[in-house]
């Protein structure tokens, strides 16, 4: 592997394009001068955005680009020095021209331009659902509030409001009514795929443990985090994940504190934004050949086979190229060490939860261990229903694409073959077969890892969700059969 020669070949790039920020901005990740920096900028809270472009000989990145050095970037051809390219953007409401240039790059649908553009200050609720108490909206188990029966006719206008928010999408000001964060945070498990001739596109929730609930501060200014989440102690971030043709790779993040300057959060805000951080930075420090400690010693978790190798051979590294963007891919979407810990951990909230609650009821059973129990089992569901979504996405992902006859005819869609690429019949523009097809193809390297993380998903996060909610059961019945009884005794004693 001629490093020397991928570098020469790099910088030649960056310095025939004409446009001074992006002549001066790159900075290998194989220099040991440049390696700090990039790594203390990945991790600031000020950063908008970075391009990182990369092989097996060499890796440059630059952060905080203009619009028009984007532009640039995107109107030269990489050398093969830097086959893949990595964009990521925070912050994208603000960022709204470069992901529309992006967008006409790579033809995104009108529809998902919108919804990467949603602002994350529209307000999240309707002004009906603010107005009624908090009494109203939370209610325990086997309590009702005293104004709870009252407002039948306002939960009727809820419904409406709720309904026409979600209905408003292509009006005017969709921004405030139908954005993309208010159905995020209502709806914790929705995901998104779309499908493009040059590109696959998923959105997804991603969940990170933080105890925010603790915290006013930070639950005042957070997106993610509200007093009605349906999970206390995590933190909900949304993400757009692309591959796109020319192994292009796309990552647009949620702002988890919309509210606050990025130089003015507090320590708490700080520490949560570093821990939704954490898989980005593990990726984007696996992209560079120096290691400060032998391979060996490394968490074997953090090793990711993208620039990292061992062997040499040919029949290895012929196929490198190929199969570095769809790893890139999957690796960004994977962040198995933060979100699936939530139950798979031997010390899971859950499983203590359950078993002091246990405890508890063996001791004394009381009706209020119904409420917790309940409480518990309504997270225990939205974790299960946002693991499923993850399943689904994957499976979307890894199904083929196989043309169908509409398509074959509407495009008029042709063979390969020299001879077959005339047609006779129609003057319609004549279409290669795997260009009719939508999506971006992946190898079978990231392929074969989707799948292995299917199977992990099913067989540690569902399954241990799934037994804690068969112990839930368990204990509302024990403590149901402990308390009807004495509840009998007492009314005969009152009668």
């Amino acid at each position: 592997m001629d490093t020397r020669s991928g570098i020469i070949e790099a910088e030649d790039y960056y310095t025939s394009i004409n446009n001074e920020e992006v002549q001066s901005s790159f900075r290998s990740l194989d220099d040991p001068d440049c390696i700090d920096y990039l790594l203390n900028a990945a991790q600031s809270s000020e950063r908008e955005n970075f391009v990182l472009d990369f092989s097996d000989r060499a890796a440059y990145c630059a952060f905080d680009l203009a619009q028009d050095s984007f532009a640039a970037l995107l109107d030269a051809e990489r050398p093969a020095a830097l086959s893949t390219r990595w964009i990521n953007i925070w912050r994208p409401f603000q960022h709204s021209a470069v992901i529309e240039l992006l967008a006409r790059r790579y033809d995104f649908s009108p529809r998902l331009l919108a919804l990467m553009c949603s602002d994350p200050k529209a307000p999240r609720h309707s002004q009906s659902r603010t107005t009624l108490s908090k009494s109203t909206n939370k209610r325990s188990w086997g309590r009702r509030s005293p104004t709870s029966s009252a407002p039948a006719e306002n939960e009727y206008f809820i419904d409406q409001d709720e309904l026409s928010a979600h209905s408003t999408i292509s009006s005017k000001d969709s921004s405030f009514q139908g954005n993309l964060y208010k159905i995020v945070d209502d709806i914790w498990h929705y995901s998104s795929i779309d499908l493009g001739r040059s590109y696959i596109c998923v959105g997804y929730n991603t969940l990170y443990g933080t105890k925010t609930q603790t915290s006013s501060s930070a639950t005042s200014s957070s997106s993610s985090t509200t007093e009605d989440s349906p999970l206390p102690e995590v933190t909900r971030i949304w993400t757009w994940l692309l591959l796109c043709e020319n192994s292009t790779i796309l990552t647009l993040h949620e702002d988890p504190f919309p509210f606050s300057h990025p130089t003015a959060l507090s320590p708490l805000q700080s520490r949560i934004l570093s821990t939704t951080r954490q898989n980005l930075l593990n990726v984007f420090r696996s992209l560079s050949t120096l290691h400060s400690i032998p391979l060996l010693s490394h968490n074997p978790f953090t090793l990711l086979p993208i620039r990292t190798r061992l062997g040499c051979t040919p029949s290895e590294t012929v196929h490198r190229p190929s199969d570095a963007p769809g790893l890139l891919f999957y690796y960004l979407f994977e962040n198995w060490h933060n979100s699936y810990t939530l139950v798979v951990r031997k010390e899971s909230r859950y499983g203590s939860e359950l078993a002091s609650l246990r405890r508890e009821m063996f001791a004394q059973p009381r009706l209020h261990h119904i409420d917790r129990l309940d409480g518990l089992g309504k997270e225990l569901n939205v974790l299960k229903r946002h693991y499923e979504s993850y399943v689904r996405l994957i499976d979307r992902i890894l199904e083929p694409q196989l043309p169908t006859a509409a398509s074959l005819n509407n495009s008029q869609v042709v063979g390969s073959s020299a001879d077959s690429r005339i047609s006779l019949d129609t003057v319609r523009p004549v279409v290669l077969e795997k260009d009719s097809l939508l999506g971006v193809a992946l190898s079978s390297a990231p392929r074969a890892r989707f799948g292995r993380l299917r199977d992990l998903i099913r067989s540690y996060a569902l399954e241990e969700v799934e037994g804690y909610l068969k112990e839930k059961e368990g204990l509302v019945a024990m403590v149901s059969g402990f308390v009807r009884p004495r509840r009998r005794r007492l009314f005969v004693i009152l009668e």
